[in-house]
């Protein structure tokens, strides 16, 4: 009697292997970045960056948000680029606590 058991069991085992699909997606090149991550971007001459955009990083740079920038991030420390230049970050104190702060993105031509 376990001998019929154990032998059916192998056989679902088996039968569900064979017919199992195999993994095909392809892995991520880098999960780290570089991501497209222009629509967490809004320029800070807009009015709307203190208004209903008031969540999203500030950018000063000749472009605004027209052209992509892309934004990577490792251990705790992350940057973004655009047209392939590194942006300067300067965080702006935005509440009472060390963590509240907004960040302003800008453009270094040099």
């Amino acid at each position: 009697m376990l001998k019929k058991i154990l032998a059916g069991v192998a056989l679902a085992i088996g039968g569900a292997v064979l017919i199992a699909p195999t993994a095909s997606a392809a892995p991520d090149d880098n999960p780290f970045g570089p991501k497209d991550s222009t629509a967490n971007f809004v320029s800070a001459i807009e009015p709307s960056a203190y208004g209903t955009d008031g969540t999203k990083s500030l950018i000063v740079s000749p472009f605004g948000t027209s052209r992509q920038i892309d934004c990577s991030s490792f251990r705790g420390q992350s940057w973004c680029a655009q047209n392939g230049r590194v942006l300067d970050q300067i965080r702006i104190p935005a509440g009472s606590s060390e963590w509240d702060y907004r960040t302003l993105y800008v453009y270094n031509p040099f």
